[in-house]
């Protein structure tokens, strides 16, 4: 208790729980250290419980004023914090933004791209666009068969209908306006 004071007000579930650890410390291996100090120095064991006693106290002080401890700032509990998500974490405002984006230009090329292969190349789009794939490895998926000239033609292609699909949104939208 007295070390404990030294470092500010301790409470006494703190005193209580750096007795417990006190304890842990005088039984580790089998009390062999402080079985072997009473066997030598019988007179000094009370010495020897409160030194120890004392070195856990400023161990667990200065393990708390360490920077990967928080550096001596107040613990906060998590129950009392709302974490705010982060820009771009799942269920973020950017990233409902970017997923509705996404859908939109789904929408159009589901509208705009048809024919046969309408879901060929709508692949295609995805896994160049959102996998980052280059149009050699897509032209290397034996589903797709094309070469990757083939697969930079579909791309260009899908990139002006969907080009020509928003500017022709907001040629509408003007026209709305007006």
């Amino acid at each position: 208790m007295r070390t404990a004071s030294r470092w500010g007000k301790p409470s006494r579930s703190l005193v209580e729980d750096l007795v417990q650890v006190t304890y842990l410390k005088l039984w580790d291996g089998g009390c062999h250290r402080l079985r072997d100090f009473a066997i030598q120095c019988p007179e000094a064991i009370l010495g020897y419980l409160k030194k120890t006693a004392a070195n856990v106290t400023h161990d667990f002080f200065k393990h708390g004023f360490t920077q990967s401890s928080g550096g001596g700032q107040p613990h906060i509990s998590t129950s009392e914090v709302d974490p705010e998500a982060g820009v771009e974490a799942y269920g973020s405002q950017s990233s409902i933004d970017y997923g509705i984006f996404l859908n939109e230009i789904d929408e159009c090329l589901k509208r705009s791209a048809t024919g046969p292969d309408q879901e060929r190349d709508r692949t295609i789009f995805w896994l160049y666009f959102r996998q980052g794939m280059s149009t050699k490895e897509i032209a290397s998926l034996p589903t797709i068969g094309l070469g990757t000239k083939g697969v930079g033609s579909v791309i260009e292609r899908l990139k002006h209908l969907i080009r020509d699909e928003i500017f022709g949104m907001q040629s509408d939208c003007q026209e709305i306006e007006k």
